[in-house]
């Protein structure tokens, strides 16, 4: 059976010169003043141009040069580097390990030297130049404490980066201003740490021949056993001049730990004193000096490194950034804490006004301050005078290691950078809304918290988002589990919350979990504008006018409760952070967390669980090594595979770039055949008329299409442009809207009927999961909190339908 398919044009058409698509006389009117169309204030410019203003210290620099010949050196050959590798990442005993490598002398193919694990050692340790333990000795009252801290210098470890033929060649030494053309102007956006203020500030206090050196530190205790009682306190650098994809990758030019901080035990004569207190601070910044040591002399007189291209350049350093949730930050910055009379880190607001989360006067912290403080406070021969000072901004009287960089590139105040994971996932929403919101679902009964179980379980499964099949009574100590229900919560509960009656107060406060997942969206935008800034603003004016709604309406319920604490405030620093540093990723202690992991496995199958630092560390440089190595094997691989290809066939290389790709191929079927194992599906009806019509309303086909056996696949993988990236838009239909969608932010579709349709893959911009709404038989809502993106396209939609 076959069918003759003849496409018409219709003659009110127009053809476009350019890319030969056709329109409807008013499409084709928009589509050629979008595209063909000039600014007449803006000659040359089209839209979507990027402009890049640098630096005016900036230099340009040459091209890498060839691989190494013997990149796996120490180790005698390439195969010996193989098998050792094998046997770290497998964590092999040093007895599998001999008998791996016996099995390999004894079936090899070409050089191995390696003869048991003794030798695979050896090879490591040359290669290796492990954190050295070095001691610190803090007074506590007339007692000298001593207590070990373990380090790489962190210059040493920039300068491999450096260095490196494949990381060094992606390191972005000056600061950029970059901005798009929007048709009338150039808009300036932000994502990487050099397109922001700092870095820009940081480098117009240097010299011009000079480079900013940026470092992103973390630090924070971690148990190493999930039921255990050991804990390590690692401390992680980044280095902020690589990009994103690197610098928050998990190989090399990834996070690295570069200290292990030592751990005080309680001291019940001291316990919950002020000079234990300051005691702990004092150790803290002891041990932090060690790790920072290195790259103290060249924040203020710089150090020259032969970078990889062979061209020598003047370095200074700088701690651009610090990770930290509230706890480490309060230490970081010898505040007194949660108790004290201003808590916050970064400003001097009163701690009876932290339950502001808005833009306010209060002035903010500054190491310069702090330092003039405490010399003013030392000055001070009465003890009770002394500590007035210091409690006048709730200072502590310890040295701060961050006090002996450059004061003019380093602040620590300003470093500190917001933590989504711990003040909004874990903190506001985690600690506070999710479990209020558990209690007043469990005061309405057991068929409430069951719908809301069984709404979760309903929700589509949908890549990188955890699938739960109930959340109202467990608990979970995993950041990333508490993101995805803050994302899909209201999509669970609003059916059971109507806006009415006993459920009033609880429709309230999931009111105020929706308006403040919307400012959560924006924070963790990859790339921001001056418009998404404006409006991520807006939406956090709306959530604190809707919080302070529910906290007064609530007091009734429950009049104990506290809403004014830290992590409610650090809010307001939010935009003011992402505008000074940029993009969240870039300081989000989430990424962080991830590098506990490899420490608790080497901890758990790499020790005797006796001194266990030293031990863990080995075991961690080890990897780094071995990721330095296999780097640069992979480059001499990469470079002959490549060398070869273009001797043979110089036009082999082939675009990866696709918008639409389909996988999991299943067997050939018919037409016919698709029909039969689907009669009972109404979407298949008329399955060949369909399919007959749709084919005869594509542009400029003739074709005749047999019904012989066609591909057929379950796997469809659209690539498209993210709105956060700056793609196009499309118009779109819109309909009546709910109360509840108004106060959510629903958008609504509804299925029609069962009536279905062919479509060309190459339409699809992207896909989209939608919830079933359990109240109107049919809806579903468009899940806009799953990825950025979406939440763009859905806001760009709202806006159009003014909503």
């Amino acid at each position: 059976m076959s069918v003759n398919l003849q496409y018409i044009l219709d003659e009110r058409q127009q053809i476009c010169d350019t890319c030969g698509r056709s329109f409807k006389p008013k499409g084709f009117d928009s589509h050629r003043r979008a595209y063909h169309s000039k600014p007449e204030d803006a000659p040359g410019h089209t839209i979507d141009d990027i402009r890049t203003e640098f630096h005016p210290h900036a230099r340009i620099a040459t091209r890498p040069p060839r691989p190494e010949c013997q990149p796996w050196l120490p180790f005698r050959c390439q195969l010996d580097f193989e098998v050792a590798e094998l046997a770290h990442e497998a964590a092999l005993t040093h007895e599998q390990t001999t008998r791996l490598i016996r099995m390999v002398r004894c079936s090899r193919t070409e050089d191995f030297t390696l003869a048991n694990y003794a030798d695979v050692r050896n090879m490591w340790e040359a290669a290796s130049h492990r954190l050295m333990p070095d001691t610190i000795t803090v007074l506590l009252g007339d007692k000298d404490m001593e207590y070990t801290v373990h380090f790489r210098p962190l210059w040493e470890w920039a300068v491999d980066l450096l260095r490196h033929p494949i990381i060094g060649p992606h390191c972005v030494f000056n600061a950029q201003r970059l901005s798009k053309f929007d048709g009338d102007s150039f808009i300036q956006f932000i994502d990487e740490p050099w397109t922001v203020d700092a870095f820009w500030e940081c480098q117009s206090q240097m010299p011009p021949d000079v480079k900013p050196l940026a470092f992103i530190l973390y630090a924070d205790k971690a148990k190493l056993l999930s039921f255990g009682r050991e804990k390590g306190y690692p401390v992680i650098a980044r280095l902020a001049n690589l990009p994103v994809a690197i610098r928050n990758g998990k190989g090399l030019g990834g996070g690295r730990v570069v200290g292990w901080l030592p751990l005080i035990k309680d001291d019940p004569k001291h316990k919950d004193t002020q000079r234990f207190a300051n005691f702990r601070a004092a150790v803290w910044h002891a041990a932090f000096k060690k790790v920072l040591a290195s790259i103290v002399p060249p924040s203020t007189s710089g150090r020259w490194v032969n970078c990889w291209d062979n061209i020598v350049r003047l370095f200074y350093t700088l701690v651009l950034i610090l990770s930290a949730d509230y706890e480490e930050q309060a230490i970081m910055s010898l505040t007194r804490g949660i108790m004290s009379n201003f808590p916050c880190p970064i400003c001097l607001i009163p701690e009876d006004k932290l339950s502001s989360i808005m833009l306010h006067n209060y002035p903010l912290r500054t190491g310069q301050a702090t330092s003039t403080l405490l010399i003013k406070a030392r000055a001070e021969h009465r003890k009770g005078r002394r500590e007035a000072i210091l409690k006048s901004q709730a200072i502590r009287d310890v040295d701060n290691a961050f006090h002996d960089m450059n004061h003019k590139t380093t602040d620590v105040h300003c470093a500190l950078s917001y933590d989504c994971l711990h003040v909004d996932i874990l903190g506001f929403f985690g600690d506070h809304m999710w479990s209020k919101l558990q209690l007043l679902i469990g005061l309405l009964g057991r068929d409430k918290v069951a719908q809301v179980d069984e709404n979760f379980d309903g929700l589509p499964c949908w890549r990188n988002l955890i699938h739960f099949d109930a959340v109202m009574a467990i608990t979970f100590t995993d950041g990333s589990k508490y993101e995805v229900i803050f994302k899909l919560l209201a999509f669970a509960a609003h059916a059971v919350l109507p806006n009415a009656g006993e459920s009033k107060l609880a429709y309230l406060l999931l009111w105020c979990i929706c308006a403040y997942l919307e400012v959560d969206r924006y924070a963790t935008l990859e790339v921001h504008t001056t418009m998404t800034i404006a409006a991520g603003r807006e939406a956090l004016q709306e959530f604190s006018e809707l919080m302070d709604k529910y906290i007064k309406k609530s007091e009734a319920v429950r009049p104990d409760k506290n809403w004014s604490f830290p992590k409610k405030h650090l809010v307001a620093h939010l935009f003011d952070d992402i505008i000074a540093k940029g993009a969240t990723r870039n300081y989000n202690t989430m990424l962080n967390e991830k590098c506990h992991g490899p420490l608790k496995a080497s901890y758990q199958y790499r020790t005797n669980f006796k001194d266990v630092a030293p031990q863990i560390l080995r075991t961690d440089h080890w990897s780094l090594v071995s990721e330095f190595i296999r780097s640069r094997v992979d480059e001499l691989d990469a470079y002959n595979t490549q060398m070869a290809e273009d001797e043979t066939d110089p036009d082999t290389n082939v675009p990866s770039n696709f918008h639409v790709r389909f996988g999991s191929k299943q067997p050939k079927k018919s037409l016919e055949t698709t029909e039969e194992q689907h009669v009972n599906n109404p979407s298949f009806r008329h399955f060949r008329r369909k399919l007959n019509a749709f084919l005869n309303a594509l542009p400029a086909v003739t074709q005749h299409v047999n019904m012989l056996p066609f591909d057929n696949f379950r796997f469809l993988k659209v690539n498209y442009e993210s709105l956060v990236d700056f793609c196009q838009t499309t118009d779109y239909l819109f309909r009546r809207r709910l109360q509840k969608d108004k106060h959510m932010k629903f958008w609504r579709v509804r299925q029609r009927g069962t009536v279905s349709e062919f479509i060309l893959a190459e339409l699809i911009i992207r896909g989209v999961a939608l919830a079933p709404d359990p109240t109107t038989v049919g809806d579903f809502l468009v899940m806009d909190t799953i990825d950025s993106d979406i939440f763009l396209c859905m806001k760009q939609m709202h806006l159009a339908a003014g909503h």
